[in-house]
């Protein structure tokens, strides 16, 4: 099953470290979003289960599955099951301190998601990368550049309304990644974040990912929980799965859309 599969590293990856590192520390998220694709909102509830310790080796490893529930209404997608999934798994070391608030690490990232209301089928990111990493208590910024496998594969149903065939909907590149991202503190327990990453197969655009969250410490909710209201956009160069010329007379992209934006508010606990 696509859920199991997806929670395989993050079961593999506990079973690996509980033996040598820090304890487990395990954490539980609940909320609802809103899926936007151009006009069109789809909402719907979600939770996720996650995973953080760190190694006697000072090796931070981290792992994450998001389960998405829709209230599917403006069918989008013809055929949508309104289940979907992101997933996020790494491990992160330090190979160079250069001072007290600067440090250049090495990352190993395993990304994806699957079956979400604007078409994406599958969609994976595995990649090492260095990220340069300045951080104070109130505020902080991260570079990170890499190179890795991406993958976009999209689902069938509405390329087939516009004239694909299926079988011609995934594509993969040995691509590069650049990100930048900082944080600050609006106030005691208040943490604004935000970021760019960008995607490319040499020269040629694959995505553009923006992202901004603000968290805020709620024990009066909760004890150690957190309340985040977080926005994530995508942005998809589909000329790759292009059936015709763009000057062709008949022609239509794959998708309608290049764009999805996913709006969360949720509350994370210890578990």
């Amino acid at each position: 099953m696509k859920t199991s599969m997806l929670l395989l590293p993050l079961v593999i990856g506990s079973s690996v470290v509980q033996a040598e590192s820090e304890p487990l520390d395990w954490r539980l998220s609940f909320g609802v979003h809103d899926f936007q694709v151009e006009s069109s909102d789809t909402f719907g509830a979600h939770a996720a289960i996650s995973l953080d310790t760190v190694t006697d080796g000072g090796i931070k490893l981290h792992a994450n599955l998001d389960t998405y529930v829709d209230r599917d209404k403006d069918k989008l997608d013809p055929d949508h099951i309104p289940i979907w999934f992101q997933s996020a798994y790494y491990a992160r070391g330090n190979w160079l301190t250069l001072s007290e608030d600067l440090k250049l690490d090495w990352q190993l990232d395993l990304r994806g998601k699957r079956n979400t209301v604007s078409s994406v089928e599958k969609q994976i990111k595995f990649y090492p990368s260095l990220l340069l990493d300045y951080a104070r208590p109130a505020y902080g910024a991260t570079a990170t550049l890499g190179m890795g496998y991406y993958f976009l594969e999209i689902d069938d149903d509405v390329p087939k309304e516009r004239g694909y065939v299926r079988g011609e909907f995934g594509n993969d590149a040995t691509a590069w990644m650049g990100d930048l991202g900082g944080y600050i503190m609006l106030a005691p327990g208040w943490r604004l974040s935000g970021g760019v990453e960008y995607w490319a197969d040499g020269s040629e655009t694959l995505e553009t990912n923006y992202r901004a969250a603000l968290e805020v410490n709620t024990p009066g909710l909760y004890k150690d929980s957190v309340l985040t209201f977080s926005m994530e956009q995508s942005h998809y160069n589909l000329d790759h799965y292009d059936k015709w010329p763009k000057d062709y007379e008949d022609y239509l992209p794959i998708l309608p859309w290049d764009t999805d934006t996913l709006y969360r508010l949720y509350l994370t606990v210890p578990w």
